[in-house]
């Protein structure tokens, strides 16, 4: 009792700091450790992994534990997560994302009716979203280049600001961090976690939020008294310069930030199951591929392929100090709660009360939408929590996925609904609107999104 006690203060202390916006991986390290100690002072638990090399001392294992995370976190998860993080932003470098997203708006010039747009809008965000993963970037790019052909039909600011805030929502990405992240904790490849299930469910429900948008944003428009045939032609004025993107990239460069994803199937068991390729490695492929594109396009010129490479290199680093610390730190900060019985007391109460799966899976949304919502970042509310996925979902008797993916997209869904975060913050900004207004215009379609995907989810996996 003494443990789950130390484990509550604890808990609390966190979320206050998360939530003051306190550098996240520093606040996990401090409190894992600190749980750690209090597991060793006390007595209620264990934490070195069989592979890990005891000091005779409880107390320095606690630091060699740490040693131990970063030693394995780097060179698995860390180090995939810092090759897709540099092969992004190399993407974007070289004008392959730009080249993509030239091809996508295209449709957009086809279509009159402006609700329908909104839908057709929405799902081009969508598919854009597999490119470019930073929502900020994202949410931004997509306002520039697709906005102002909405305003010339007549549609209303704060709906064009609705759709391409919610752009990250249900995320479709294949190759990410969190993907990466929730794949390891589910226990599956990131081919099956991605193909069997979060494509499954993230589809109807990337569908379903583009319906509730045209729906919600027509009946906000009505009570505001807005019609849209008395506005059309009108122009989108942008506060600040919104970078528009570069034409100079070759249409072919719009295949390449889907080679990643064509070759995960190809050296699959699937496709070549003779061939065993880690992701890591096959990402690095990718980047071969790519320069090569890039010295032809260049005619081999030294210094264009140094600035790519160099593009490449500083992203891994500035993942690692962010993702990949934070993912690290959360690693720590989950060991200290398993330590002290926090686990075992979460798995006791939940059957004690016969929540099951679907009961646990729901609170850990529940935590998940309102640590989003505050601290406005998907990252400080997914990470720490999913470590945590394995060990109940095993003591639970549940597939891990009924736990991972549902926390997973709630994190992308509820991030257009916190007025700190740096999406609704930089469109508000970009459009001269109140952030709140914002979220209004964003808030059925991520409850859609939450409700519709959650039911999906469990359809699939349990």
């Amino acid at each position: 009792m003494l443990g789950v006690s130390i484990g509550i203060i604890t808990l609390i202390v966190v979320g206050w700091a998360i939530l003051k916006g306190k550098y996240a991986p520093l606040v996990l390290f401090l409190s894992g450790a600190i749980m750690l100690l209090c597991s060793v002072m006390f007595d209620t638990g264990t934490f070195m992994p069989k592979k890990a090399l005891p000091t005779g001392n409880d107390y320095l294992n606690i630091i060699e534990f740490i040693r131990y995370m970063f030693s394995t976190r780097l060179a698995g998860l860390g180090l995939l997560i810092m090759v897709m993080v540099g092969f992004a932003s190399y993407m974007t470098h070289i004008g392959a994302n730009d080249a993509f997203v030239r091809i996508a708006i295209k449709p957009l010039g086809l279509i009159k009716n402006p609700y329908v747009m909104v839908f057709i809008a929405f799902l081009l965000g969508k598919l854009v979203s597999m490119v470019i993963t930073s929502a900020v970037g994202l949410g931004v790019l997509c306002l520039a280049l697709m906005g102002p052909a909405l305003a010339a039909l007549g549609m209303n600011k704060k709906s064009i600001g609705a759709v391409f805030v919610t752009s990250g929502a249900a995320s479709l990405v294949l190759i990410g961090g969190s993907t990466a992240a929730a794949s390891a904790a589910s226990g599956l490849s990131i081919l099956d976690y991605v193909f069997l299930y979060k494509i499954p469910a993230g589809l109807p429900t990337c569908l379903a939020m583009g319906i509730a948008h045209a729906f919600w944003q027509r009946y906000l428009d009505r009570k505001e008294g807005w019609v849209c045939k008395d506005h059309i032609g009108d122009k989108l004025i942008f506060e600040g310069e919104v970078k528009a993107p570069s034409s100079a990239a070759p249409m072919i460069y719009a295949l390449l930030p889907f080679l990643p994803m064509i070759l995960v199937v190809v050296f699959s068991r699937y496709v070549l199951s003779s061939i065993k390729l880690d992701i890591s490695a096959l990402i690095l492929l990718c980047v071969v591929v790519a320069m090569m594109f890039e010295a032809v396009r260049w005619k081999r010129d030294f210094k264009k392929l140094s600035e790519g490479l160099k593009v490449f290199l500083q992203a891994m680093g500035k993942a690692m100090s962010g993702v990949v610390a934070l993912v690290i730190a959360a690693g720590v900060f989950a060991e200290g709660f398993k330590a002290l019985g926090m686990l075992d007391a979460i798995v006791g109460l939940a059957t004690d009360f016969g929540f099951g799966a679907l009961g646990m899976s729901i609170m850990f949304v529940v935590i998940t939408v309102l640590v989003t919502i505050i601290a406005g970042s998907n990252g400080a509310s997914f990470y720490p929590i999913v470590e945590m996925i394995p060990k109940i979902a095993k003591d639970m008797g549940v597939n891990p996925v009924s736990l991972v993916l549902p926390m997973h997209q709630a994190s992308t869904i509820a991030r257009p609904l916190s007025p700190v975060a740096g999406v609704v913050i930089a469109i508000a900004g970009m459009l001269k609107m109140n952030p709140l207004e914002l979220i209004k215009r964003s808030s059925v379609p991520c409850i859609v999104g939450l409700i519709v995907h959650h039911v999906l989810v469990f359809c699939l996996a349990v």
